[in-house]
């Protein structure tokens, strides 16, 4: 969060007013949910009987990544059909989506996924070396400017690298700045020097690093920005003044936790339950016997490594004890599908989770024409659909491709 106030101080002072609000702390958590490991939560201590301190993990189901998986298995699938006015430009643009360096088919998809657990994501469009290259900009590294309502014409994209000089280690940030008004769509950076991570530093001069770089670069008379702007279709209650989107974890944290708390449970029911048979400590011990040879050697009478004998105190001239706990199967399981039809209410997917013995099971059979979930679903195709039809009339601007029709049929 430091970074991006720095960044808001020093372009305040260029006349520049950057949103930042409390929308990138937001994401910096869902992320956090996203990776599926909360350091508060997934990992904390535990006092034991004895007093000790131990580190304990809670497992988790992962339904942070699982959810943004879904959602955008159902807004973006293989079978999205993208085509020009004929065959021949629609081979051209393919070419260029489906290339090397931008590979659409794989990258676009693993985009989708990230902007809907961060809420925003944006998409720039540039020639390097000849080529038309995609960039996939998560939204934890744009800043926007200049926007009406939730349209945005105005942002910074954030990129930094770090450099050894000597026993010092030099971080730079690079700032993109992207302007679209007026059918004309300006590109200018700027590089910022610092030697404390973190910070942004003091401005250098760009041409230093990047000397083949025209900058700015201005398209003049371009009826789409080279950049594109995706954010989730769901109104932003954390920072209502902000243009960004929320992301689709955002109100649903307390619903992962106790997911997790009850899955955590549930495994450990199979863990602390398990059957154990108790022994008196000395009979672990072994003995000594004397072979025919008249050797002596030591004899264990228990397998030290069968885990069923526990070994305790106090049980001399006893027989052994079984122990057989009864598991709670049932019990966890109605409790986590609670919070999974719950949490499926919460993002417009109704029905769509249930949890049994041999893992989770999405059921996909909910998507009909009549559902919440086919309306949830229409939403973010609806602006999944908007940012490709832009990406690719941006593609055929740089390529000088004139096509009269973008046809996309999901």
């Amino acid at each position: 969060m430091d970074l991006y106030n720095n960044i808001a101080e020093v372009m305040q002072k260029k006349g520049i007013n950057c949103v930042v609000g409390d929308i990138y702390d937001l994401q910096q958590v869902c992320k956090s949910w996203y990776r599926g490991n909360v350091n508060d939560f997934h990992n904390y201590t535990q006092t034991l009987v004895d007093g000790s301190i131990c580190e304990v993990e809670r497992l988790t189901m992962s339904m942070p990544k699982k959810i943004c998986e879904d959602m955008q298995k159902l807004t973006w699938t293989e079978k999205v059909d993208i085509s020009l006015d004929t065959k021949k430009k629609t081979e051209q643009l393919w070419k260029i989506l489906d290339s090397k360096e931008n590979s659409f088919t794989i990258n676009f998809p693993a985009f989708l996924e990230r902007v809907y657990a961060l809420g925003t994501g944006v998409l720039v469009e540039f020639i390097k070396d000849g080529k038309t290259i995609i960039d996939y900009i998560d939204g934890d590294l744009m800043i926007p400017y200049k926007y009406t309502n939730t349209y945005i014409n105005g942002l910074i994209t954030i990129s930094q690298f770090v450099e050894q000089k000597g026993k010092d280690k030099l971080y730079y940030t690079h700032l993109t700045f992207h302007e679209f008004e007026n059918n004309k769509y300006t590109k200018y950076n700027e590089l910022y020097l610092s030697k404390t991570l973190g910070e942004l530093g003091k401005e250098v001069d760009f041409a230093t690093k990047f000397p083949d770089i025209e900058n700015p670069k201005i398209y003049d008379g371009v009826d789409t920005p080279h950049f594109q702007v995706i954010r989730t279709p769901i109104a932003n209650n954390f920072d209502m003044n902000s243009p960004m989107g929320i992301p689709l974890l955002a109100n649903h944290i307390d619903k992962f936790k106790s997911i997790d708390t009850k899955y955590d449970s549930f495994m450990n029911e199979f863990e602390l339950g398990k059957k154990m048979v108790l022994v008196d400590r000395t009979a672990v011990k072994g003995g000594k016997e004397v072979d025919a040879s008249g050797n002596v050697r030591d004899v264990s009478y228990f397998d030290k490594k069968n885990k069923v004998f526990v070994a305790v105190n106090g049980m001399e001239n006893q027989p052994v004890k079984d122990i057989d706990f009864n598991l709670r199967v049932e019990e966890h399981i109605k409790g986590i599908n609670a919070d999974l039809n719950y949490l499926a209410s919460g993002i417009g997917l109704d029905g769509m989770y249930e949890f049994e013995a041999k893992g989770l099971k999405t059921a996909t059979e909910v998507i009909s024409e009549n559902s919440d979930a086919f309306r949830t679903k229409r939403n973010y195709e609806t602006i999944v659909k908007d940012a490709v039809y832009d990406l690719v009339a941006a593609i055929c601007q740089l390529e000088g491709i004139k096509t009269k029709s973008i046809n996309i049929v999901t």
